[in-house]
């Protein structure tokens, strides 16, 4: 049951007793001044209270420049890169131009700052029209004035008509209706659709123009308390000639909007960004993700790798010195920057080497990484697999940077309602008086006409019953009320009870037939059962209800509502009845109502028997109670509980106390039991996660039974899996804990070892109740428990509270090394999926508080397997090469600076590349490629891994340790490819042309420039497996095609406009030696990535991986040939038959086909 909105106590109760005189607000306390005559507005004249002007802008047009650059700045690579640039820009100390490190920095930066930029303006756009809304403002002697929402000041008099929203958090002043009510819609705020009432300052509630408020307000001042982030709750007093309580019913929040009501007048209480709305947009936590963990690490080894070469290169160069330092050829060259061997020059060449390899640090990485990503989030939203047609919701990546993460989790928490389930509620089961009802209405009910405005089909199969209907038809028959049975009247009051005892708000629909505005599915599936066997809530107000009872109007006078939240797990109404008894309704948790009842023991055990036959077929349960009040008792609890409710200290936590005090001694009616059904595809979308190896917890707030059930119903719980249970009576001391957390840590390694022992894999799940759970997140128990809860294939925590939910999240997140995934759809579970590393929402029927608050939303559950299994792992697949091609291609291609310097040219920091060439590599030649890897690659089909989600083991399994295994494999790669591209183009073009001229080394740069480009895009080529047009044109087209042009053009560029003198007619005399074609274009390319095909088909024949087998029987049978049609237990077999016991080993390459 979600919470339920308060209905005041009823303004004519009040207005009969004297309102109580208070003590001020304690500590910091607002004043509120009413302002309803006109005042010279100042814009320069300062107020103590912020105006109402909001900016979800990050920049302002001068902010822009200094805040961007400074966040990206922040990032280890960007400074890194400036310090090398600041190098750059010393006279004569730079080997290389400062064009080669500014032009791809600057690059890099102003990608990043143009995408800012973009998004940036339409913030600025939106908050123009936020801001420049108009609003109505009421003086004194003048019709309303017409004022821009930016120009409200607290204490502005404002007038909202109907379907606007509320411009600053106001105090509910007027509305044309008789009782001071008006709709208010929040989805805005909480993400919840259903329509709230809110209750006008009693004093004003008449007050329809300025001069009447004017009147009823003056003297008077508003003091309440500072703005602060809680949208629920509110205290504060109208100070005057007495003082009267104020509370959240009575506040109007800015984002919220009006509905069903014509108008409303309301005063400014807080504006701008002290509004509750403001205050609750804090900045979600920034996520990182793993890959961007290794990766700067990564950064730091490489830059450890750097300095090593640069000191290297350094001492070489003083030893080199010391040997030569008699040569002729080297005199003259003492001085800045060429000193002598010593401690001057030493450092100077180190500075020179670092400059000169800098790019070991690829540049472009983050830019890169940051398109990809971007990139398949748009495959992602455009992925009609996961399209729900029925609602038309499509997946929605709310967020660019956790795309990897999807392919690496390894823990799924789960809420329950909405999420596993439909939350469409159907009331099925009633326990009354000691009767079940309900349990086989659909077997018998085909032979009977459907009661009134009853499908066959309907959810609340409850009304099909015959037995209860004939029970009920018994009492509308007009035989005196002795001549009735006992059962009779037991079953009007509870179908009464449940038309009374709600917050549903009926409203006039088709053929009169009234429809229902519920806060929660519950009560409005109680509601329309009881309506369809003939107790219809036809109206509800402030302080009445009108209900039609088996075709009779029954008015009841409303005198108090306890309201419904998570602490107390129930809710109450007392009502004054048509004969003038007063009666108090109460509905909530078994275990709340079952402590509450009074001494009368009838049916008492047989309810509580149906309640357990309820849970265990899954059903959500509530039990019903009243009490009959005397006059007398109930004025004396409404006295302490009026002042409570006005107290301007402690106010909730009096009111809880008057609340307890009057809901006792109750008498039991009966229970109700509701259905909420799976939604499609549920038990097979948590059978292929757990095949993938990703453990799957359920936290619901639905008692133990009941989560137990839907555990085996949607096959978390496996048939034949062992249960172990934690109770909160085995928790209920510290001694006590420990001894039940010890037994249960053996029982789960006992029923583990018995299970292997006789073949089974279905291993131990463990249930755990909320009482429990509290117990175990204590620090001293935290480790322990979890210990206990790896060794678990499924774990449900039930009667789980919201903030309990986020402990086990960040439990989970903290402690188990391991990613773990939120997933749910009310707001309840907002903490939850902010708490995880990666936050998934349902849009479903409790609102979009879930969507707002996540990474990801979907409609349904079912599409968790596809995100995780199919595009998961190809995101974690490709983004993982990405990053390993980045450092690849530039060891590849600086390592000849190395090797010239460290053999040939004597420590000297000559660079093998010319400034055009530096400048170019990694923004016109190796980045296209990758991107459209990193966008198109798919190493196996989304259908094969669909059937086989064993598949998503290799990437789930893979840690800091194996990314630095397959990082040192690369490298080792990049080392061999950069000495093949460098000796053979060298040595086959050190020979004289036939003119006797030598090429010299600009020439000899160029040429080994291109096999690098050659050989790095054939690596790439190489390991697609997936080849689309766009592949082909940017490594064969673009990356390699049009490199030959733009050599030549820079040839002759010298000729032209005389820059780029270093490559003055350099390609025309390559082009004419077939020793370049042999040796740069053809040879070190083909050696080189023979390589790589050697040790490919090594690994493919002696140790292949699960993925090339999968992908040699996709080339050899296609994706019809099996992968399709294979099973769970088939493939899983398969797995099995090479590593006994782990699903997810690598597979025999002779296994046979599913």
């Amino acid at each position: 049951m979600s919470q339920v909105p308060t209905l005041s106590s009823l303004p004519s109760i009040r207005s009969q007793r004297s309102h109580l005189h208070h003590q001020p607000l304690k500590g910091d306390v607002r004043t509120v001044p009413f302002r309803l005559h006109p005042e010279p507005r100042n814009k320069k004249q300062k107020s103590e209270f912020p105006t109402n002007y909001v900016r979800t802008a990050k920049y302002t047009f001068y902010s822009f420049l200094f805040i961007n650059l400074f966040e990206q700045f922040s990032r280890i690579a960007n400074l890194y890169f400036l310090f090398i640039a600041a190098l750059q820009l010393i006279p004569q100390l730079s080997p290389t131009h400062w064009i080669t490190t500014i032009a791809p920095l600057v690059f890099v930066l102003s990608i990043n700052a143009a995408k800012e930029i973009y998004d940036d303006y339409y913030r600025h756009k939106s908050d123009g029209e936020v801001n420049n809304r108009e609003v109505d403002v009421l003086v004194v002697g003048s019709r309303p004035v017409r004022s821009k929402w930016r120009d409200l000041r607290v204490g502005d008099i404002v007038k909202v008509v109907r379907d606007q929203e509320f411009p600053a958090d106001l105090l509910f002043l007027s509305s044309p209706d008789d009782d001071g009510l008006c709709w208010v819609e929040t989805a805005n705020l909480d993400g919840e659709t259903n329509l709230k009432l809110k209750n006008c300052y009693p004093a004003s509630k008449a007050c329809q123009q300025a001069e009447q408020l004017a009147k009823e307000l003056g003297g008077k001042r508003l003091e309440c308390e500072c703005p602060n982030e809680k949208l629920y709750q509110f205290e504060g007093a109208v100070v005057g000639s007495r003082e009267e309580g104020l509370d959240a019913s009575n506040l109007l929040l800015r984002g919220s909007t009006l509905r069903k009501t014509e108008w409303i007048i309301g005063a400014v209480v807080f504006s701008g960004e002290h509004t509750k709305i403001r205050r609750n947009q804090s900045a979600a936590p920034r996520k990182v993700t793993q890959l961007e963990r290794h990766m700067n690490m990564l950064v730091l080894v490489v830059f450890a790798v750097q300095i090593l070469f640069s000191a290297g290169g350094a001492i070489g160069r003083d030893i080199w010195l010391r040997q030569h330092n008699g040569d002729y050829y080297l005199e003259g060259t003492s001085g800045w920057p060429e000193f002598g061997p010593g401690v001057e020059g030493t450092l100077v060449t180190f500075l020179r080497f670092v400059i000169l390899i800098n790019v070991m640090i690829p540049i472009s990485l983050y830019v890169t990484l940051e398109v990809v990503k971007v990139a398949q989030c748009l495959f992602l939203n455009w992925d009609l697999e996961m399209y729900h047609e029925d609602t038309d919701t499509p997946f929605q990546c709310r967020t660019t940077t956790l795309n990897e993460d999807l392919g690496q989790v390894e823990y799924v928490l789960s809420d329950k309602t909405g999420t596993l389930t439909q939350n469409v509620m159907g009331f099925v089961w009633a326990s009354i008086g000691g009767h079940l009802y309900g349990r086989d209405s659909r077997d018998v009910a085909g032979d009977l006409n459907p009661a009134k405005g009853v499908k066959l089909d309907t959810p609340h199969s409850i009304a099909l019953d015959p037995n209860l209907r004939t029970s009920i038809e018994r009492r509308s028959s007009r035989r005196p009320q002795k001549e009735r049975g006992g059962v009779d009247t037991a079953t009007g009051d509870f179908f009464f009870h449940l038309a009374v005892c709600n917050t549903v708000v009926p409203s006039a629909g088709d053929d009169n037939e009234p429809v229902y505005q519920a806060e929660s599915p519950d009560e409005e599936a109680l509601v329309k059962g009881a309506r369809y066997l003939g107790y219809v809530l036809m109206a509800r107000s402030v302080d009445a209800v009108q209900l039609e009872v088996l075709g009779q109007r029954v008015d009841l006078k409303v005198l108090a509502v306890l309201e419904f939240n998570s602490a107390r797990k129930r809710m109450s109404i007392i009502c004054r009845l048509p004969n003038g008894k007063i009666r108090l309704y109460c509905k909530g948790a078994d275990t709340v109502i079952m402590a509450r009842l009074g001494d009368r023991k009838q049916n008492r055990h047989a309810t509580c028997d149906h309640l357990n036959e309820m849970a265990s077929a899954g059903l959500r349960t509530l039990v019903v109670a009243y009490r009959d009040l005397s006059e007398d008792l109930f004025n004396e609890w409404y006295d302490k509980y009026h002042k409570a409710s006005v107290s301007l200290v402690q106010r909730e936590a009096k009111v809880e106390e008057a609340a307890d005090a009057i809901e006792r001694n109750l008498v039991l009616l009966g229970a109700t039991a509701v259905e909420d059904k799976l939604q499609e595809g549920v038990p097979e979308t948590i059978d292929r996660l757990s095949r993938a190896g990703i453990k799957v917890w359920m936290l619901t707030g639905d008692k133990l039974e009941t989560a137990v059930s839907i555990s085996h119903s949607c096959s978390l719980f496996q048939p034949g899996m062992k249960l172990v249970f934690l109770r909160e009576e085995d928790f209920s001391d510290t001694t006590m804990a420990k001894a039940a957390l010890a037994q249960a840590r053996e029982d789960v390694i006992r029923l583990t070892v018995e299970q292997r022992r006789v073949g089974l894999t279905t291993a131990v799940g463990l249930v755990v109740d909320g009482g429990a759970l509290a117990v175990v997140l204590k620090v001293k128990f935290q480790d322990e428990f979890l210990s206990m809860c790896k060794q678990c294939r499924a774990v449900v925590c039930c009667r789980v509270s919201p903030l309990q939910k986020a402990q086990v999240t960040n439990l989970v997140k903290c402690k188990a090394g391991a990613i773990a995934l939120g997933i749910g759809d009310g707001a309840n579970d907002v903490g939850m999926i902010q708490s995880a590393h990666i936050g998934v929402g349902i849009s479903g029927r409790e609102g979009r508080a879930a969507v707002l608050a996540s990474d990801f939303s979907m409609a349904q559950f079912r599409f968790l397997s596809r995100l995780l299994l199919v595009h998961g792992r190809w995101s974690y697949r490709r983004n993982t090469e990405v990053v390993m091609y980045a450092f690849y291609k530039n060891f590849a291609y600086v390592m000849a600076n190395v090797y010239l310097n460290y053999f040939i040219s004597g420590f000297s920091t000559q660079p093998m590349y010319n400034a055009a060439l530096i400048a170019t590599y990694n923004a016109f030649w190796t980045s296209l490629p990758t991107i459209a890897y990193a966008i198109l690659e798919k190493d196996v089909q989304a259908e094969t891994m669909m059937a086989t989600p064993e598949l998503y083991m290799e990437a789930m399994r893979s840690d800091w340790r194996s990314f630095f295994r397959s990082l040192s494999s690369w490298l080792f790669y990049a080392l061999v490819h950069s000495i093949i591209v460098f000796l053979w183009p060298m040595y086959a073009l050190v020979w004289p042309e036939p003119d006797g001229k030598l090429l010299g080394l600009n020439a000899a740069g160029v040429a080994v420039y291109t096999a690098v480009i050659i050989t790095v895009n054939l690596k790439v080529a190489v390991r697609t497996h997936h080849w689309t047009a766009l592949n082909a044109l940017v490594i064969w087209g673009i990356s390699i095609g049009m490199w030959f042009p733009f050599m030549y053009v820079c040839s002759l560029l010298w000729q032209w406009w005389e820059v780029l003198p270093d490559m003055a007619g350099v390609a025309q005399r390559l082009f004419s030696v077939p020793a370049f074609w042999l040796s740069a274009v053809i040879g070190a390319p083909m050696f080189s990535i023979l390589l790589d095909f050697s040790m490919m088909a090594f690994e493919d024949q002696f140790r292949p991986s699960d993925t090339r087998i999968f992908q040699e029987r996709e080339q050899k049978h296609g994706i019809s040939g099996g992968m399709q049609e294979a099973t769970s237990t088939t493939t899983a077999g398969l797995f099995d038959a090479r590593h006994p016991g782990d699903s997810g080993s690598p597979l025999p390459r002779d296994a046979a086909l599913p």
